[in-house]
């Protein structure tokens, strides 16, 4: 019997902070029975869709009773709508929990008695055999649910820190562009890149080969029929390829299907006549790719099929490791660790290979059972910022117990841990926790040892809005040292850059505060000034040690006829140039809109879309403008593809519109025309779409030459 992938991202949302496992039974004579598995240390949490008293929980309407009938105290609590009781600290030992109907506030529907069998297990530590790894997964299993898969996804000389990817001109590069990286000499994977004289770009399941110089398409390399590449590097003359897949797992009647990452390595020094090294893979859906020097890591989150354990207990749990050079294999339980506070159903496979040496080299790969989240790399450690929320199980009732998903009403922390890297060795070296949750892999960094990362905390929308942010400091074992608290009531971080010994920090509401702070002191980090403009940027990148280009939108703020409560809409494209030479005093010293509401850029959501040329102070992007019409509900599509602009300390000045203009009667863009990269080599720039590449001239910005694909 061939299964499908039954997912859903609320049911992952809900299992992500709490190991439970729960087998529901409708019993017409309780109308509601539960028997549920939770391990020693974690909450047990039962939803209602009626509220119940607090006097409930001290009256006698809610009882625990051990094996033996015998009272057991225990700690309750309800939430604030009163419909989540929280069960904590019983031992190991099987349970039944009682709750009245006299427990609940009146309402109009009759409330009948609820009974709950619960049985605590001994907290799962370490995986040592396969019964471990089964007794793991097997605390996630809900009947008639399949949980969700959730596989992700998803920095910064003098005063700057040396770690900052700063737009130079140093060694080969002079000459063509490169992918705007977060830490130097930390590679990422894009989707178009160049050595100078070839251009390699992903179209939908091929890889591009375009010799940039005579403007012609020498190869269109396919990977494998079924095989979409998402991310693409160079080293030296070989072509590294990554991408995702499916394949068939299992033996009948228990056929599946399980994500694979898989890394093709091919020797391009003829690119018309690309030669395949080798491929290798991990289970799992690929999340990130990094390089240094020598050295490529890969990383992905795979959550395994676990629910199968209902069907077959022979069901195989091991991640496994591909390679063109040797035989599918299962990874030892020596290469399985639980992450500290590890409560989500998946694993985080990280490997690492010497690409120096592709054809021979070994492959090293370690797993660990718990969260993915935001991955941030320095030179020698991968971090992963990982969110833990409040949440609890589906319980099911035909009156008493609702049968909705019960969301999580906001994130309460985020675990980070870090794992060195030494060339192909990886080891876990620390883990750590801080209030709040990680927008992107710009909130983190590390200096001089320590870890910077910035967090929102709470809810921004609604009449519960309560959020705050902080920014904290910790030291290489992960623990905190410093922290600036609550910035910005009501509001959350839209961006955040770290260059050297200062943090920025762009978050908003109404407004678009820039914080800046400073943590030269580790210990002592305070917010030395602050700006406020309309408009948010989203992204940040540094121009020179004391400017920032902030890349994100204009912002008007009108009143909601029905609420009668202010509304926040975005306006045009915003680039804005922050001078932060005094520190104290930050001003917004040039800025440029450019269309109306709907203009968007692919860099406002992908840093590695920016376009960068140090020679001339040039920056670019991809572009899609629109303008508002006769009624303000109505957007006039104008035209799409990209612009450069000259970025100095003195200010932001336009040098080339390479946008398409609409064509008569054309409403909105061609998703397969939009410039996705910009790219150049020596004098001739060139934009990227899937359908072609357009060549300009530098100086000019003249169009030379189209090339359709």
């Amino acid at each position: 019997m061939k299964k499908s992938k039954r997912y859903s991202f609320g049911m992952i949302v809900m299992l992500v902070s709490v190991i439970v496992c729960s087998f529901m039974l409708f019993d017409k004579k309780n109308e509601a029975y539960a028997s549920t598995i939770v391990q020693t240390g974690e909450p047990y949490f039962i939803s209602f869709n009626q509220a119940l008293t607090v006097e409930s929980l001290s009256d006698g309407n809610i009882s625990i009773v051990d094996q033996q009938g015998k009272a057991v105290e225990a700690k309750l609590q309800l939430d604030a709508a009163a419909k989540v009781l929280t069960i904590e600290g019983l031992a190991v030992g099987n349970y039944t929990i009682h709750v009245k109907k006299a427990a609940f506030k009146k309402g109009k529907i009759l409330q009948k008695d609820n009974k709950f069998d619960l049985q605590v297990v001994n907290k799962i530590t370490k995986i040592t055999s396969e019964q471990d790894l089964k007794a793991y997964f097997s605390t996630f299993l809900m009947v008639n649910e399949y949980p969700v898969a959730l596989e992700s996804e998803s920095k910064e000389k003098s005063e700057m820190s040396s770690d900052v990817a700063m737009d130079s001109m140093s060694g080969n590069d002079a000459d063509r562009s490169t992918t705007n990286n977060q830490v130097e000499g930390i590679e990422e994977g894009d989707i178009a890149i160049t050595d100078g004289q070839y251009i390699y770009s992903i179209v939908d399941n091929r890889v591009m080969i375009t010799d940039a110089k005579n403007m012609k398409v020498v190869k269109k390399l396919i990977v494998s029929k079924d095989a979409y590449p998402s991310h693409l590097m160079l080293h030296e003359n070989t072509l590294i390829v990554a991408y995702s897949t499916y394949i068939e797992t299992g033996k009948e009647p228990y056929y599946d299907t399980k994500s694979v990452a898989k890394v093709v390595f091919y020797d391009v020094k003829d690119a018309k006549n690309p030669t395949l090294i080798r491929e290798i893979g991990q289970d799992g859906n690929l999340t990130n790719l990094r390089k240094a020097g020598n050295y490529l890591y890969v990383v992905s989150n795979q959550t395994p099929n676990y629910w199968m354990l209902r069907e077959a207990e022979d069901m195989d749990l091991l991640p496994y490791t591909y390679d063109t050079n040797g035989v599918d294999q299962a990874l030892p339980f020596g290469k399985i660790r639980m992450l500290p506070e590890s409560n989500t159903p998946s694993y985080l496979i990280v490997s690492a290979i010497d690409v120096s040496n592709i054809a021979s080299a070994n492959l090293n790969t370690e797993s660990y059972l718990g969260n993915s989240g935001q991955l941030y790399m320095s030179q020698n450690a991968i971090y992963m910022a990982s969110m833990n929320y409040n949440h609890m199980p589906i319980m099911r009732s035909d009156i008493e117990v609702t049968s909705e998903i019960s969301m999580p009403a906001e994130v309460n922390e985020t675990m980070i841990y870090k794992i060195a890297v030494d060339k192909t060795a990886i080891r876990m070296a620390a883990q750590g926790k801080v209030k709040g949750s990680v927008l992107n892999q710009f909130s983190m960094d590390e200096h001089n040892g320590y870890f910077r990362i910035a967090t929102t905390e709470g809810n921004t929308w609604g009449t519960a809005a309560n959020s705050k942010n902080h920014l904290f400091i910790l030291d290489p074992a992960l623990k905190q040292v410093g922290a600036v608290n609550d910035l910005a009531h009501g509001e959350r971080i839209y961006s955040a850059r770290f260059m050297g010994d200062k943090a920025y920090i762009v978050t908003f509401k109404e407004t678009d505060p820039l914080f800046v702070i400073d943590t030269k002191n580790p210990k002592a980090p305070k917010v030395l000034g602050e700006l406020k403009i309309p408009g948010f940027s989203n992204y940040l990148h540094p121009i020179g040690e004391n400017h920032l280009l902030g890349i994100g939108y204009d912002t008007e703020v009108k009143m909601d006829p029905g609420s009668k409560e202010p509304m926040v809409l975005t306006k045009g494209m915003k680039l804005s140039l922050f001078n932060v030479t005094d520190l104290a005093n930050p001003i917004e010293q040039d800025a440029v809109i450019i269309g109306g509401r709907g203009t968007y850029s692919e860099v406002q959501h992908d840093h590695k879309a920016l376009f960068r040329d140090a020679r001339n102070n040039y920056y670019g992007f991809p572009i899609t403008i629109y303008e508002p019409g006769d009624d303000e509900d109505r957007l006039i599509y104008k035209g799409t593809g990209a612009q450069i602009y000259k970025v100095t300390t003195a200010g932001i000045e336009l040098a080339g519109d390479l946008t398409e203009p609409a064509r008569p009667g054309e409403q909105y863009e061609d998703s397969y025309n939009v410039v996705q990269r910009i790219l150049y080599t020596d004098d001739t720039l060139y934009t990227v779409s899937r359908t072609k590449i357009t060549s300009y001239e530098m100086s000019t910005f003249n169009k030379q030459q189209m090339i359709g694909f």
